[in-house]
């Protein structure tokens, strides 16, 4: 497991371009399994990697973010094995 932390939310604003969002991570982002819905008024993303919070900052930019979940994997991964 490469990445860490499965991020998951949604943002709320105006005139969202989910394509942009889906450039900017593979650019700017190290991670994987990015997940991108919604439309131009609301989206939900969702993406693992090991700095969330850088992606919180970015995603901060499209309006008011809400419903926001980080999960440790591999903590997640263990607890399940045991």
């Amino acid at each position: 497991m490469d990445y860490k932390y499965e991020l998951r939310l949604s943002v709320n604003g105006t005139d969202i371009d989910l394509d942009a969002i889906r450039q900017l991570f593979a650019l700017a982002f190290r991670g994987e399994l990015l997940e991108v819905s919604g439309d131009s008024s609301e989206v939900t993303i969702g993406y693992c990697s090991n700095e969330p919070w850088k992606v919180l900052e970015y995603c901060a930019t499209f309006g008011e973010m809400h419903h926001i979940t980080i999960q440790n994997r591999k903590y997640l991964s263990e607890t399940v094995s045991t």
